[in-house]
């Protein structure tokens, strides 16, 4: 895969390199604190460590489908996820999790991260087609929000699976991250599923988004 360029040209949507890793595990420590704040916690440093090691675990499983979003300097700014129909689960917890969290974070830290962890794991609706590809793990660092940067990075998302031939795009957001389901909704997202009442006592309440895009090539079954 290439790097592309969205309309927006001060930005440049690439995918991601092992190199990032550290960068991408700080974005995705201010998405845990802007989504479900508390369930990350302890020492940053420990927190961006345990992260790191997700990301580098099972082959570089970061790496699987994973953009980022620079500015001219090369500096990150933002990181999303296309997950491809096939394409293995990103393991949230892989082998080493547990220790590594109780060494970096403490045992009341990890203790609290398992929860968040088996909580997410309460099924809700997933459509799976070979012509749609799932978005997710999008973050906008903290001082770049409001400027565009997330809007740039989907658009970029969008054209990658578009050209590879998918029709469409899912995502859930979850109903407490407002800005980040207008923002959605400013693109062109419609809402196909909310979480009944009876879910939210067992995980998160969210909503499922989706949204069709141009025609492009014969669809990528990759």
């Amino acid at each position: 895969m290439t790097s592309f360029l969205p309309p927006n040209r001060s930005v440049l949507v690439r995918p991601a390199a092992r190199e990032d890793f550290p960068r991408i595990a700080q974005l995705l420590t201010q998405l845990y604190a802007a989504e479900l704040p508390g369930a990350l916690s302890g020492s940053p440093a420990g927190q961006q460590e345990l992260l790191e090691f997700t990301l580098a675990a099972k082959q570089a499983q970061g790496l699987q489908g994973r953009y980022v979003a620079c500015n001219g300097a090369g500096d990150i700014l933002a990181t999303g996820t296309v997950e491809y129909p096939g394409a293995t689960p990103y393991e949230r917890a892989p082998d080493g999790t547990i220790q590594l969290a109780v060494a970096r974070i403490g045992y009341r830290a990890t203790a609290r991260l398992l929860l968040t962890v088996a909580r997410s794991m309460v099924p809700s609706p997933r459509p799976s087609t070979p012509d749609a590809v799932w978005l997710h793990s999008v973050v906008v660092d903290e001082r770049h929000r409001g400027q565009g940067v997330g809007r740039v990075l989907i658009n970029g998302l969008e054209a990658q699976a578009s050209a590879q031939g998918y029709q469409a795009v899912w995502l859930q957001v979850l109903a407490m991250n407002q800005p980040a389901r207008q923002l959605y909704q400013q693109l062109g997202y419609k809402e196909m599923w909310s979480s009944p009442r009876w879910h939210g006592m067992l995980t998160w309440p969210s909503y499922l988004m989706r949204k069709a895009l141009p025609a492009g090539p014969a669809t990528n079954t990759a």
